[in-house]
């Protein structure tokens, strides 16, 4: 029990993986950049946490395989891109501390995405790029599990996107990939375990500040995109994982709903171009395979709704593992 915990929670937060603007087309909505991949906490259970110590991950992402704008998106003239594929590492600290009957961790992902563009504008989409970037940090400062019993675990958490993320020249330079705002984002999680099982349904809820205007949208929205407020929206990440021997298997799945309208800036109308409603719902597969010290998991979701999105085959990749653990006491000895 407790070493199935530590396996499969040794990445918590982790999954995080890398920020959303690399899942996110400049051939969809303008509005549509986002401090969060969605999907990227399929495979772990945040509901509880390891034992006190630090732990360390990497992940990697692809997404929009083979995919395209989902029904009723409006597209922006000019460009499309290529899938974006993103990297993150993450470290997570749980020095042993308890807060109104819950354990306490903090954890930080950084994240880092190489996305190809390619302009229209000169058929057939003879200009291209390579855009490298380094995405903005998340931040958790905040992280509490409660152990429920007979195997259930819930917790809160809050974190906090900081807008520091930097590009490499590209020929799109003028268009920076990570969002130039602050995203507040409170968590909360419910997840089982026993020898055999692990459920987990994540949730997450971005709240944004607004925009600068010198984002991935910017250039698009004009006037629109300095003030530009992306509307509020909901992530669920579930899985359910059968372990056998060192293997684990299940299916997994997730979804976004946008649950506030985008706002644009200088008093700009919205307009389908502008504002639009997002939402996507994927299901897919995870695998996993406990080496002993280091612990991997691999999965893919399809798209089976999307609205104002990228939709296509996503493909996962995660590895986790243990940094340092606190020497457990030793008993004193009388002479």
């Amino acid at each position: 029990m407790v070493r199935l915990r530590t396996i499969l929670l040794s990445a918590l937060g982790g999954a995080l993986l890398v920020a959303g603007a690399a899942s996110k087309s400049f051939a969809v909505e303008g509005s549509d950049f986002t401090n969060y991949l969605r999907g990227a906490t399929q495979g772990l259970p945040l509901g509880g946490l390891p034992p006190p110590g630090l732990y360390g991950g990497f992940g990697l992402n692809s997404t929009g395989l083979g995919g395209n704008a989902g029904k009723g998106n409006q597209t922006i003239p000019g460009a499309i891109t290529a899938p974006a594929f993103g990297y993150g590492f993450n470290l997570l600290y749980v020095p042993g501390w308890t807060f109104l009957g819950a354990n306490y961790a903090a954890s930080v992902v950084q994240g880092f995405y190489l996305a190809t563009a390619e302009s229209s504008k000169n058929p057939p989409f003879a200009t291209s790029s390579v855009n490298a970037q380094l995405a903005n940090t998340n931040f958790t400062p905040i992280d509490l599990s409660w152990n429920l019993g007979h195997g259930w675990f819930t917790s809160l958490a809050l974190t906090i996107v900081a807008p520091d993320g930097s590009q490499w020249p590209s020929t799109f330079a003028s268009v920076d990939l990570n969002p130039d705002y602050w995203t507040f984002a409170p968590g909360w999680a419910l997840s089982y375990f026993d020898a055999s099982w692990m459920l987990s349904a994540n949730f997450r809820y971005d709240i944004n500040t607004a925009s600068k205007g010198v984002t991935m949208a910017a250039p698009f929205l004009g006037g629109a995109g300095n003030g530009f407020i992306s509307g509020n929206e909901l992530f669920g990440d579930l899985t359910a994982l059968y372990k056998m021997g060192k293997w684990s298997f299940g299916p997994v799945g997730y979804f976004e709903a946008q649950t506030t309208a985008d706002k644009p800036g200088k008093g700009v109308a919205c307009t389908p171009g502008i504002c639009g409603y997002q939402s996507q719902v994927a299901v897919g597969a995870l695998v996993g395979y406990d080496f002993g010290p280091v612990a991997v998991q691999a999965w893919f979701d399809q798209t089976v709704e999307c609205a104002n999105a990228v939709c296509g085959l996503d493909v996962w990749a995660r590895m986790s593992f243990r940094i340092w653990a606190p020497e457990p006491t030793k008993p004193l000895v009388a002479k």
